[in-house]
C-alpha cells in the first residue's frame, strides 16, 4: 500500500472517531435551542401530536420560542425544579407517557432533566 492511501486510510478513521465523539450523548449541550431541534420538534411536533396541523390539547411545538413560552408559562418546566411536571410526562409518572407511541431515550431525559436542573434557559 502506498504512503498515500496509508494516510487516506489514517485520515478516515481519525474522521470517523470525531464524529462518533461528537455523537456522545453527555457531550451535547443541555441549551433550549439543542432540545427543541433534536428532541422536541421530531419527536412531538410531528403531523399526528403538537404541530400546527393537528395541535393536539392545544398544544403547537413547532416554533422554538413558543414551544418555550409554553412549557415555562404553563408550568411544564419549572427552572431548577427536578420534579417539573414535563419530566413526570417524558417518564410515564402519574401521567400518561409522552410521546405516547414509546418513550424517550434515557439520553434524551436526561438532557431535558439537566436543561432544568441548569435553570432551563432560553
Amino acid at each position: 500500500m502506498s504512503t498515500t492511501r496509508h494516510l487516506a486510510s489514517a485520515g478516515s478513521l481519525v474522521l470517523l472517531a470525531t464524529l462518533a465523539s461528537c455523537t456522545d450523548p453527555g457531550e451535547r449541550e443541555a441549551d433550549w435551542e439543542f432540545i427543541h431541534a433534536a428532541i422536541i420538534e421530531p419527536n412531538c411536533a410531528t403531523a399526528s401530536c403538537h404541530s400546527s396541523l393537528s395541535k393536539t390539547a392545544g398544544i403547537d411545538f413547532e416554533d422554538v420560542d413558543s414551544s418555550y413560552d409554553f412549557l415555562v408559562d404553563q408550568f411544564f418546566v419549572v427552572p431548577f425544579e427536578q420534579n417539573s411536571n414535563l419530566l413526570f410526562l417524558l417518564n410515564g409518572v402519574e401521567r400518561p407517557l409522552m410521546p405516547p407511541d414509546g418513550p424517550l431515550p434515557k439520553a434524551d431525559v436526561d438532557l431535558i432533566k439537566a436543561w432544568i436542573a441548569d435553570g432551563a434557559l432560553r
